[in-house]
């Protein structure tokens, strides 16, 4: 396994959920009063519903 597939396994592993529809990886920071506290890679926060994470149209879980 190459340097840049090892780095991107630990990219998934960090940020395990995916915005379908942009292409970006996030981490969940906190989870509050049916808001969910989201990071992206480039650090910038972004607050969705929680209940529309289940949405696997919007959003991609790797496990």
């Amino acid at each position: 396994m190459s340097t840049l597939d090892k780095l991107a396994e630990q990219i998934k592993r960090l940020y395990p959920l995916e915005d379908a529809l942009q292409g970006i990886r996030y981490r969940i920071v906190d989870q509050l009063g049916g808001t969910t506290e989201l990071e992206a890679i480039s650090g910038e926060p972004r607050y969705v519903s929680t209940q529309s994470l289940q949405d696997q149209r919007f959003w991609r879980l790797e496990a």
